[in-house]
């Protein structure tokens, strides 16, 4: 019987799929279909930033409203099997649409195997980064 609490392989099938989420998520925000990226996080998710939880796909909904608009353009993620569906982090660099300057972040998350579907984000943390790669003061 296999360990519940050990990583599942991914296949090239789920790693696409992840790819595909987190596409959508930067994508979803960038042209401000703000249901569409909350479709993304489960009913109970958390998005984790400045060491502000919002809890609740709901809540994250309406901070996604909130935030600033611009482009996000994200770097290639690194996806790893974990016992609970597959751990991401990736890079990402903010454009705001006004004249804020542009600001640097890692996210990490925690994602789920939907079984009808596909891939859904249980956690975000979004940690923004200064000019020299340091954790950045909330602006």
């Amino acid at each position: 019987m296999a360990d519940p609490r050990q990583p599942t392989e991914l296949t090239v099938s789920d790693r696409h799929s992840i790819e595909d989420l987190l596409a959508s998520y930067v994508l979803n925000l960038d042209v401000d279909d703000i249901d569409a990226a909350a479709a993304l996080f489960l009913d109970d998710a958390e998005f984790v930033t400045y060491g502000r939880v919002f809890a609740g796909r709901e809540r994250i909904r309406r901070m996604f409203a909130s935030a600033p608009k611009g482009l996000h353009l994200s770097g290639r993620a690194l996806i790893v099997a974990a016992p609970h569906g597959a751990d991401v982090s990736m890079q990402l660099v903010f454009f705001p649409a006004d004249d804020a300057p542009r600001r640097l972040a890692v996210y990490d998350l925690g994602l789920v195997r939907r079984t009808d579907a596909g891939w859904a984000i249980r956690r975000m943390e979004c940690r923004f980064l200064d000019g020299e790669g340091k954790l950045a003061a909330q602006p």
